[in-house]
């Protein structure tokens, strides 16, 4: 075998171990995106500078990938087609369409990407010094295909340059629901973080104790009335209000209260030991409220409509259990918004979310309710008048029976699942 043979063969085993190093290398890169280069600059110290650099060139990166990619695929046909002629003469480069392809596409692109995919932090450790040295010899190349690429993407009206591969929101509200189909994440954990990614989205008005929940005490009050407040409502601050609850006028907190009568004063004024009281919309997002109770060092806060009345009111307690769900402590002794009886009926609260009750009972109903928030604005919608006790109404197999009703509140309902009326629906 001659020596011109030798280095072909030689010369075209490196341009396919090179096409194997770029495509492994491009699909790490992909797969792994900024955010967890960002995480890996950490974890691997001894790679932070060329880990970092990725991060902040990835768009670069790839292009570098792509272009020796190519550089070195179409190399090595070159050089198979050399050898093959050397070989076998005239037949020679139809051996080698057939063998290169497969070499290519098996060994050099399907293998090495799959690896990459299931490897892709080894994959980048041991890739980077390597890209960064390639990427500096390919600045003029890199250079103009950027420059190229500005241009078509003024025509197109595209941003063709800039890379972004941090996760969005809607993609981690996926992965954490597959993780909890997979069993990675636990169920209470899973809801944990959906309630991070969605607390931005949620206005006070959601989460607020409506006005006719609200625990409150007159200004001209007497402590002994105030107490009794704070005992039957277990809540530590009330609103002081005068005439009516759409004048606000101060909080009143317990522990203020608990310190003039420790020391035997019952002809507390109410006015002269409550606090300023604050004061949001009831369209505020839920973090931005957050941020001004920290900040001001507030618990609660009156939540005020388009006309100034008070709709409701919010505290630190509701906007927390927006995240990490419900808080129970020695004074919530309410039943379960949605509890399921032993003969398949549901009894639901009235005050009940609809996304709540439609994650529940795995039914959309907030689908077809935008303009009411809960169970007792939706029945009321489908009657078309207040229900009275005792009464039925049906939506789709749902038949929905009100069984406690209070000053015009609807308390408490049954609900049951009619299979009769499912199949109808199908039908």
């Amino acid at each position: 075998m001659s020596s011109d043979i030798i280095v072909s063969i030689v010369l075209l085993a490196v341009l396919l171990i090179l096409s194997i190093y770029f495509s492994a290398t491009e699909t790490s890169i992909t797969a792994a995106g900024k955010s967890k280069l960002l995480v890996l600059s950490f974890e691997y110290p001894h790679r932070k500078n060329g880990l970092l650099w990725l991060a902040e060139n990835t768009s670069k990166a790839i292009n570098v990938t792509l272009i020796g990619n190519n550089l070195v695929n179409i190399a090595a046909s070159v050089v198979a087609t050399s050898l093959g002629i050397k070989l076998l003469g005239k037949f020679g480069p139809f051996a080698v369409v057939g063998i290169m392809t497969f070499f290519i596409v098996i060994f050099c692109e399907i293998l090495p990407k799959n690896y990459a995919i299931a490897k892709r932090e080894s994959v980048l450790i041991f890739c980077i010094p390597f890209l960064h040295f390639f990427s500096v010899l390919m600045t003029p190349v890199t250079f103009l295909l950027t420059a190229i690429l500005q241009i078509i993407g003024k025509i197109t009206d595209t941003d063709l340059v800039s890379y972004s591969s941090l996760v969005s929101r809607e993609e981690i509200d996926h992965i954490v629901t597959e993780g909890r189909t997979s069993g990675v994440l636990e169920e209470g954990e899973s809801k944990m973080i959906h309630g991070v990614i969605g607390f931005e989205d949620t206005r006070v008005s959601e989460v607020m104790a409506p006005r006719i929940d609200v625990y409150s005490i007159e200004e001209d009050g007497t402590a002994a009335e105030a107490v009794k407040i704070f005992v039957e409502s277990g809540h530590s601050r009330i609103p002081v209000y005068k005439e009516d609850l759409d004048t606000v006028i101060g909080v009143l907190y317990a522990k203020d209260l608990l310190y003039p009568l420790a020391k035997g004063k019952s002809d507390i004024k109410i006015t002269d030991i409550m606090r300023k009281p604050m004061f949001v919309p009831e369209t505020m997002r839920t973090d931005e409220a957050l941020d001004i109770m920290r900040k001001s060092k507030k618990h609660i806060v009156i939540v005020v409509d388009e006309y100034g009345g008070m709709a409701g009111l919010v505290s630190l307690e509701d906007l927390i259990e927006e995240i990490v769900g419900d808080i129970q402590d020695e004074y919530d002794t309410e039943t379960p918004d949605v509890l399921k009886e032993s003969d398949g009926t549901y009894l639901v609260q009235g005050q009940v979310n609809l996304e709540d009750l439609s994650e529940a009972l795995n039914y959309p109903f907030d689908d077809a309710f935008e303009e009411v928030d809960t169970l007792a604005g939706m029945i009321l919608e489908i009657a078309g008048n207040f229900p009275s006790q005792g009464q039925t109404v049906s939506y789709g197999p749902w038949k929905i029976t009100a069984l406690e009703i209070q000053s015009h509140r609807i308390i408490q309902v049954r609900m049951r699942y009619d299979e009769t009326d499912a199949s109808s629906n199908e039908d």
